[in-house]
Parts: structure tokens; C-alpha cells; sequence
């Protein structure tokens, strides 16, 4: 299934002129600023507002979240957890969105594209159906046509939040947002009548705070097998996981690997048992 543009539906389908109109949008997360372990949840959301007075509110908003090429390391990050209620006329069935991928409803939360292993979230976010027509039900996009006013102009309004583990390297990492996509109301017309819209310049969007950071400590014991700063029975079934083949990459990058060679194995054991008898 094609990937549908939202950059091109806001060219083509809307208005393309701007006046004096407004959006802000931000990314923060709980972990900005901390020191986190390998494998620990890093929470993310991303909120948005449109100015008032001037337009009729939201009628698409779109981004990006992507991580800093700079990175120690990278990872695919996952799509957001979900549409967020206030915003289900932006997605599909009843808005426009892209088709789903890992959800197979809707792309509203995300599409991961990039180098496997390094993927950004692009696109994350939809548009409401302005064009006063619905497709038949079924169809799972545009199935609703009554545009809700006001989006966006009684405060921050969350486009979508979301999560993704720890990467193990040590180091400061950085994640940002980028590429806003953002159209207003001019009017809001019962269906058949079309709603009208602008869509914002890239320069009246602001994006504050646009990243958030977070650090992983260097220091690593290969004994907490399960990151839970203690060394104790609960890492007995995370070490027999990890010793077997093809087992995952550990929560940090030495976890379980006790000889320092680079590898969890059999030879490892003898360590392992050393460390929960604190010898």
C-alpha cells in the first residue's frame, strides 16, 4: 500500500496562503536532561497549538521525530502508541492519514522509513476531511465530512505520544522534531460546502522545545544481567536467556558477558555464579 503525502495533500487539496497565522509545536519527555541505563523506557510526547483570532483551528497538523545522527547509536523508532481521542478526526477511518503499516488502521502514528536499524518516525499526524464529501464506509479514509472547529486554540493539544528502550552505548543522545506540516480553518461549512484552509509557512510554526537529550552512563557491570542496579537471584533467568543461541542483545553492552570477550557463552557461567556468591 502506497504511502499517501501529507505535504502533498496540504498543496494540493488546500490553500496555499498564508496571513498571520500561527502554530507552535513541542517535544518533551520525562528523561530529558537525565542519566538513564541501557534498556530503560524513554517516553515521548509531542503537543501542538494554533493561534487564535486569526483562523477557525487545526485542520491538518504533521511532523517528524528523528534522533541526531550523532548518536552512539541508533534504533527504529517505534510508531506512537496510539490516536490520541482528540484527535480521531484527524486519522483514518474518519480523517485523512496514512495507510497503517505496524497499525492496520492507520498511519497517523508514525511511519518508520530510513536505514534498517536507524529508523525515524515520519509523518506522524493526519488532516481532517474538509472537502465536505465522505468516502463510502468501508473505504477507511475520509468517512467523516462534519469539521471540528476550534482544535488547538484552548491550549496544547497532544498530537501523539510514544516510547522506545535505551539504547545500550554509552553517551548523550539527542531526539528532535522537524519537517511541520501544519493547515488552519478559515471557515467551518456544513457538509457539501468545503471548508477552507491555510496552510502555514514553515516560518510561523515554532518548534519549542524541538529535542529532548538524555545520557547513558559508561559504567557497566556485567553481573546485573537485568539493569536493575542489583546483583541477585533476579538475574538468574535473565543470564540462562542470554547464554542461549540467537538470544537478544542484553539491557546493557555487557550484561552477562563476565570474561569481557564480547559474547554471553558457557564460559561466562563460572563468573556469573562468582558474582551472586560476592566472591
Amino acid at each position: 500500500m502506497r504511502k499517501v503525502s501529507l505535504a502533498v495533500i496540504g498543496c494540493l487539496v488546500f490553500s496555499a496562503t498564508t496571513w498571520a497565522q500561527t502554530a507552535t509545536m513541542s517535544l518533551t519527555s520525562p528523561q530529558n536532561g537525565t542519566t538513564v541505563n541501557p534498556g530503560d523506557l524513554i517516553n515521548w510526547t509531542i503537543e501542538f497549538s494554533v493561534s487564535g483570532g486569526d483562523n477557525l483551528g487545526a485542520a491538518l497538523v504533521s511532523v517528524n521525530l528523528v534522533q541526531d545522527g550523532d548518536n552512539p547509536a541508533t534504533l527504529d523508532i517505534p510508531p506512537a502508541t496510539a490516536v490520541p481521542a482528540a484527535m480521531s478526526d484527524f486519522s483514518r477511518p474518519n480523517g485523512i492519514s496514512n495507510p497503517g503499516e505496524s497499525d492496520p488502521t492507520t498511519g497517523y502514528t508514525g511511519l518508520q522509513r530510513g536505514t534498517p536499524g536507524a529508523q525515524n518516525l515520519l509523518q506522524i499526524g493526519g488532516a481532517q476531511n474538509t472537502l465536505g464529501q465522505t468516502l463510502p464506509p468501508g473505504t477507511g479514509v475520509a468517512e467523516a465530512a462534519v469539521v471540528t472547529g476550534g482544535v488547538g486554540q484552548s491550549g496544547n493539544v497532544i498530537l501523539a505520544t510514544g516510547s522506545f528502550q535505551a539504547p545500550a552505548a554509552p553517551g548523550t543522545y539527542i531526539y528532535r522534531i522537524q519537517t511541520p506540516l501544519v493547515n488552519v480553518l478559515t471557515a467551518v461549512n456544513a457538509p457539501p460546502a468545503f471548508s477552507p484552509v491555510i496552510s502555514l509557512d514553515t516560518a510561523d510554526i515554532s518548534l519549542a522545545p524541538f529535542s529532548f537529550t538524555f545520557t547513558i552512563d559508561g559504567d557497566c557491570d556485567p553481573c546485573d544481567v537485568n539493569c536493575d542496579g542489583s546483583v541477585n537471584g533476579s538475574d538468574i533467568a535473565t543470564f540462562v536467556a542470554a547464554v542461549q543461541p540467537g538470544a537478544p542483545a542484553g539491557c546493557s553492552a555487557c550484561a552477562g558477558d563476565t570474561d569481557n570477550n564480547g559474547s554471553v557463552q558457557l564460559a561466562d557461567i563460572a563468573n556469573f555464579v562468582n558474582c551472586l556468591l560476592g566472591l
